[in-house]
């Protein structure tokens, strides 16, 4: 295969998981780590899994769909970035962790080659 039809690789930041310290300051702020008694339905996800995977994008400025699979999947990883962001959790989460909430002003896409309005 020669150069001219290979497809350009995306070279993104491999990882921006948060640190013990980090965690440990946001926790509080996260709705699923307060005890509310036993669980129903689905097994609990590791939300610390979920927070490094939507601190994966709102860094890399990247498509959803793009994740390392090291994260989670990210229809998952979506669902809990918009229930944060309309609740202000992720607000309280960024300006806790970088003491501003510029990261959120950043257009993010769901899939590759779908541009953010």
């Amino acid at each position: 295969m020669d150069n001219s039809t290979r497809k350009p690789q995306l070279h993104l930041p491999t990882t921006y998981d948060l640190t013990d310290e980090q965690w440990h300051r946001i926790v509080p702020l996260l709705p699923e780590m307060k005890a509310l008694g036993p669980r129903r339905g689905r097994p609990s996800i590791d939300i610390r899994w979920v927070v490094n995977s939507v601190m994966w994008v709102l860094h890399a400025r990247a498509p959803w769909s793009t994740m390392p699979e090291r994260y989670a999947p990210y229809q998952t990883a979506h669902r809990y970035y918009l229930r944060w962001k309309k609740s202000g959790v992720l607000a309280d989460i960024v300006f806790t962790l970088f003491g501003t909430d510029a990261i959120l002003e950043r257009p993010i896409t769901r899939r590759s080659g779908v541009r953010a309005a």
